[in-house]
């Protein structure tokens, strides 16, 4: 197993009901993780930094600022590894615990 199939093996969840925001623009999520996220867009390469925002796709005001590293770049699906933040990970992990319908660990009181 390769680096990057080693990265790639965390696990995933259906980005159900977020966008990625990149200047006005809005593009669907396929998958997400705390390590990264994929999402229905062209034009990128591998290795751009871009500036995001991560979003409910119903309420587009509900989002956090993310940077992701291109890892990938594919006919109609692009690949991103997050550059981490405190904000990202918790906006992430409940977003997942939402999905899933069980509260996180990291949450309970």
């Amino acid at each position: 197993m390769d680096e990057s199939e080693e990265r790639r093996s965390h696990i995933r969840k259906v980005g159900q009901g977020l966008v990625v925001v990149i200047d006005r623009r809005i593009f669907p999520i396929v998958n997400i993780s705390t390590a990264g996220l994929g999402f229905q867009a062209t034009g990128y390469k591998v290795g751009d930094l871009v500036p995001i925002k991560i979003a409910k796709m119903l309420d587009l005001s509900t989002c956090v600022d993310a940077t992701i590293t291109v890892k990938s770049a594919e006919e109609t699906i692009t690949r991103g590894e997050f550059l981490p933040t405190m904000p990202l990970l918790r906006y992430i992990i409940d977003h997942i615990g939402e999905v899933t319908g069980v509260e996180p660990a990291y949450f309970r009181k």
